[in-house]
């Protein structure tokens, strides 16, 4: 191992990092409208159009 990379002992979390989450958040979700259903599928198409 190269001397700048320093051992941390496994198991033993870093003190300077939060305790991370063993899931990922959970999903939500939300009904639309008949409007913004046909308001988003109409942005669809446009960013679709867009030469890249």
């Amino acid at each position: 191992m190269p001397e700048h990379v320093s051992r941390w002992p496994e198991g033993h979390p870093l003190p300077a990092l939060p305790q991370q989450r063993q899931t990922g958040p959970r999903s939500e979700s939300v009904e639309l409208t008949t409007e913004e259903r046909a308001a988003f599928a109409e942005l669809v198409r446009h960013l679709g159009d867009r030469d890249v």
